[in-house]
């Protein structure tokens, strides 16, 4: 099993890339795991030019979106984690999942097959919009989302100093064990 880990936040070594390290580390096992941060690469912000729809690939060249979006393709779990910005995923994550457009117009959903979880980073609200988003997104790609974790954390190193929290990102990582071994989905 390949396991992707993906974080959205635009803050390096920050609550979403520890929670998602985190997760990657317990189900080292099954699989070969790979951790990515979104803001590492050069995404294009998406033009609306829909281009894509009659191309069938993005009209966007000389950036690194069709490198990120090869490595989602190739993954059999994605641990998607991102923070809360305004009770949706910050800019560098949303320009990520506008630029998978390209997409739609293929017949076979991209995600088919795929299995998901979801972790959303926020110091108190905006958890359901910011899941909603990503959550939507996953799904209509074909992703099966295995489940949701909310981590309240705000400041860089807040999930490390929270031992509760730590313990509900590895309770999310036990979850997500049992479902891909039939517990339950």
């Amino acid at each position: 099993m390949r396991i992707l880990g993906v974080s959205g936040s635009p803050r390096e070594g920050g609550n979403t890339d520890v929670a998602v390290k985190r997760v990657l580390e317990l189900l080292n096992d099954l699989g070969e795991t790979e951790f990515i941060r979104i803001a590492d690469y050069r995404i294009e912000h998406c033009r609306g030019c829909r281009d894509c729809m009659r191309l069938m690939r993005c009209s966007i060249e000389g950036d690194e979106f069709q490198e990120v979006f090869d490595k989602w393709l190739r993954a059999d779990l994605l641990i998607v984690g991102s923070p809360v910005y305004w009770f949706s995923p910050p800019g560098v994550m949303k320009d990520f999942i506008d630029r998978s457009h390209t997409a739609f117009a293929h017949e076979e959903p991209p995600f088919k097959g795929k299995k998901a979880a979801i972790i959303s980073v926020a110091a108190d609200s905006g958890f359901g919009t910011h899941e909603r988003i990503i959550e939507t997104w996953l799904r209509h790609y074909g992703a099966e989302v295995l489940g949701k974790l909310r981590v309240y954390a705000r400041e860089k190193g807040d999930l490390l100093n929270r031992p509760s929290q730590m313990r509900r990102v590895e309770r999310f990582a036990a979850e997500i064990r049992e479902k891909l071994s039939g517990g339950g989905v």
